[in-house]
């Protein structure tokens, strides 16, 4: 039996979306792999996988605590690269290592070099963007990425927005649903109840400050009576935590991924806002777009990300400036009184679905031209 590392710096696979799709894909496709998850536990219990509770994945845990932001889990983030690393060494010529990030991504290639064993690079976001770090560093690691991603076995990115570099490695994933998940979706959606009113908009993933929250519970005001959120994740700011005691709103809690899907079926937009403070939420590479895409609904996203430009130009999108929520107000008051405009924008969803793959395809692809 050959061995599958995924090294990411996470509690469980189950938390991050793009690793759930993986690991369930990995386990059906090849059944003879050994899945290991390399990670950090963030707080205690969350390495529990909650969501993958049907395939047998081995844990070790490099790092325990740091939780999830501060400078003190940006520091972290260095002894992660050094343990990786180290736990690398050990790793044998025939299996194959996940890596999630630069930050596991590069320690591993280092290893590889020793040991020999490929390194699937998945760059979902690019380190030297997500943090402000000192000029001189900044461009160290911009060349040490640049590096990596052109010695990596592949190098997976989910858009090539935020690359100013060329690398023969690069192998475009984009963020999609899977089938299986949007088919349990379905039958979810009509085991329950939903909200009814003539505009449902869906708010889900982190419910956190630079998210969009302050929008959504602007809109919850303005349509008492007409418009219903269906929020689901963890809430994680006064807002988010206002927007789900008002009445037109409606909780899920934090829930599965095929749980998260059937609210897709139940709303008419998907909201995917983001702080345009930083230039990687500029460059967003959201895996709501794709849920919406797949299940036929529209996305609001704020003008200012740039990654979304796609959405806009096939039609999808209610695109407005991230603070200018009076010219949100007024786009929702249209859609609001006009059903011939929402079921447009469904239409333009389902067909810009018929030139997407879902991810278990992008997969099959992968592993096609780089096999384990």
């Amino acid at each position: 039996m050959s061995n599958f590392f995924v090294i990411a710096p996470l509690s469980a696979l189950s938390r991050r979306t793009r690793l759930f799709k993986l690991a369930k894909f990995v386990a059906r496709k090849f059944p003879y792999v050994k899945i290991t998850h390399i990670g950090w536990e963030r707080a205690r219990g969350e390495r529990v996988e909650t969501q993958l509770q049907d395939i047998e994945i081995v844990k070790e845990i490099l790092i325990q605590g740091g939780a999830y932001g501060g400078i003190k889990t940006r520091l972290i983030y260095f002894l992660w690269m050094l343990l990786v690393f180290l736990r690398c060494l050990s790793i044998k010529k025939n299996d194959s290592v996940w890596a999630l990030g630069f930050e596991s991504a590069f320690p591993a290639l280092l290893a590889s070099k020793i040991r020999r064993f490929k390194v699937y690079f998945d760059d979902a976001d690019r380190f030297s963007m997500i943090f402000s770090f000192p000029k001189p560093l900044k461009k160290i690691i911009e060349i040490l990425e640049r590096y990596t991603s052109r010695n990596a076995f592949i190098h997976i990115i989910p858009g090539a927005e935020r690359y100013d570099f060329e690398s023969a490695k690069f192998h475009l994933l984009k963020n999609m649903p899977s089938e299986t998940e949007l088919d349990q979706a379905s039958k979810i959606y009509k085991e329950k109840t939903w909200p009814a009113a003539s505009l449902v908009i869906n708010v889900n993933g982190w419910l956190g400050a630079g998210r969009g929250m302050d929008a959504a519970l602007m809109l919850a005001k303005e349509f008492p009576t007409n418009l219903a959120i269906i929020v689901a994740g963890k809430l994680d700011c006064p807002a988010a935590e206002e927007l789900v005691a008002l009445p037109n709103t409606y909780y899920l809690g934090q829930v599965s991924n095929a749980e998260a899907l059937a609210s897709y079926y139940a709303s008419d937009l998907v909201l995917t806002y983001y702080s345009p403070t930083s230039r990687i939420n500029r460059l967003a590479e959201s895996n709501k777009w794709g849920d919406a895409i797949k299940v036929g609904i529209g996305v609001i996203v704020n003008s200012e990300v740039e990654t979304a430009d796609y959405l806009r130009k096939a039609g999808i999108a209610i695109s407005v400036p991230y603070t200018d929520h009076e010219a949100l107000k007024k786009a929702m008051l249209v859609l609001t009184s006009d059903p011939e405009q929402q079921a447009l924008l469904k239409k333009k969803a389902h067909h810009l679905a018929q030139t997407q793959g879902y991810f278990e395809e992008q997969l099959e692809a992968l592993f096609a031209k780089a096999p384990l």
